[in-house]
């Protein structure tokens, strides 16, 4: 009986409502109730460049990038929040801002976009619908290589009263985002398409360039899961690859300019709280790096010199313009990384001669990525003549994903490069994820996994 008492209450509140609303309309003027601001309709090309950027500051700033190479050794925590990150202490209300941007800014909005691409009237747009679905495809893909277990499926449905809903599994995740970025490309290969792709900063509406970005966000999460599926991942890693980027010019990055800058610039020009690692800059040295200069910057001595971990030293080396330039743009996924993911799956397949060659590959795109030049006899002098080994494969790929969160993703996958633990460490070993927002687990606690950060992912077990 309270069941048909209360949908009698809601049904009588409603027909008042209609009642007043319709008395109302006779002298109020509704348009006034309009915010010019705020239109309830916006045109996927301004809703595009605004997912875009998000994507790119988000994933790609401080509290990612930033947390990652401190843990990986690429820079060192000299000062506050870097010394204490580096020591890896990373607490569940330090992740509230990146995990709720992440479901606002790129999931609820990629997909709010999606549906006005699908769903609207007469205007189709399956070419707006997959650029929607690569970013959203590539922010889950590595979303999950932090976190793990996400909501997702139950997400994204207030509307339905879906407000605490149930954490998907990593595997399930995986699932999803392949599904997610076969969608992609369907949809960037469909013959009609109402509404052009426009305000894309990324490829500037080139539908094929967003198909290879798909391809190769597959291949990179398709090895991923070398500890899962073993040979298989390799395989399904070079299929996927086959499809990806050719060229330097093909690379997924965002954007930057005078009015909105790099994230990581943002953050050494207002807190500065991190300098190049000594692990990092003595690798490079070793080897004579030619990219050396553009990823730090010289000391007062006019040396490059990394801040040993632990020292906390404020006079090594800042870092340089490739990661932390103004208006350098954010690579998220580049041929380099590509590269080095054919070299790993044909090294580990056998494919010695094709490994090699996709290795050479991989070190040439990243030294013409960040110089703009390529030494041969440098190569020759300082790679050529070694041996390969997977070691090689990881190491030569953590120095050329400098500045994104994949060396951290590998290590975990492969414990290579092999980096020691920081002599001032909260913990016994490097974190293997990253803590679930405070948020998350004040409105929506049942549903939480109860984990620390050193337990260990789906596909690391």
């Amino acid at each position: 009986m309270k069941k048909y008492n209360n949908i009698l209450k809601t049904v009588g509140l409603a027909l008042i409502l209609m009642l007043s609303i319709s008395s109302c309309e006779k002298w109020i003027d509704t348009d006034l109730n309009i915010d010019p601001d705020a239109p309830a309709e916006v045109p996927m090309k301004l809703m595009l460049p605004a997912i875009e950027q998000s994507y790119g500051y988000i994933m790609a700033g401080f509290d990612m990038v930033g947390t990652t190479n401190l843990w990986m050794q690429q820079i060192d925590g000299v000062v506050r929040q870097g010394h204490t990150i580096a020591r890896y202490q990373l607490l569940p209300a330090d992740v509230n801002n990146t995990w709720n941007s992440i479901y606002t800014e790129i999931f609820m909005n990629g997909k709010i976009m999606v549906d006005v691409a699908e769903n609207t009237e007469g205007s189709y747009s399956p070419h707006n619908a997959g650029v929607a679905k690569v970013i959203i495809g590539a922010t889950l893909g590595t979303s999950t290589d932090f976190w793990g277990d996400m909501p997702f499926s139950e997400g994204f449905r207030g509307d339905q009263n879906v407000l605490t809903p149930a954490f998907d599994t990593q595997e399930e995740i995986y699932d999803t985002l392949n599904v997610i970025l076969d969608e992609a490309i369907a949809d960037l290969g469909a013959s009609e398409n109402a509404v052009d792709v426009e305000g894309d900063v990324i490829y500037d509406g080139d539908v094929d360039l967003w198909k290879k970005a798909a391809y190769s966000i597959k291949a990179r999460h398709a090895l991923q899961l070398s500890a899962i599926n073993g040979t298989a991942a390799y395989s399904a890693a070079l299929a996927a690859a086959a499809n990806g980027f050719s060229s330097n010019d093909d690379n997924l990055e965002v954007p930057w300019e005078s009015a909105n800058h790099n994230p990581m610039y943002q953050f050494m020009e207002q807190r500065g709280d991190v300098r190049m690692a000594s692990t990092f800059v003595d690798m490079l040295l070793a080897q004579e790096d030619p990219r050396l200069p553009y990823y730090a910057e010289e000391d007062g001595d006019g040396n490059y010199r990394g801040s040993i971990i632990g020292s906390q030293d404020e006079s090594a080396s800042l870092l340089g313009t490739y990661i932390a330039g103004a208006e350098v743009p954010t690579v998220m996924m580049s041929f380099a990384e590509l590269k080095f993911i054919e070299a790993e799956a044909y090294f580990q397949l056998g494919q010695t001669s094709d490994a090699a060659a996709a290795f050479e590959a991989g070190v040439k795109a990243s030294v013409e990525r960040v110089t703009g030049s390529w030494d041969q006899d440098w190569y020759d002098t300082q790679l050529g003549g070694e041996t390969l080994t997977l070691e090689l494969i990881m190491k030569e790929k953590y120095i050329a994903t400098f500045g994104t969160n994949q060396a951290y993703a590998d290590y975990r996958r492969t414990g290579l490069p092999a980096v020691e633990i920081h002599p001032d460490a909260v913990l016994s070993a490097i974190p293997t994820r990253f803590p679930y927002s405070q948020n998350e687990m004040d409105y929506n606690g049942d549903n939480v996994p109860s984990v620390t950060i050193s337990d260990k992912l789906w596909w690391d077990n």
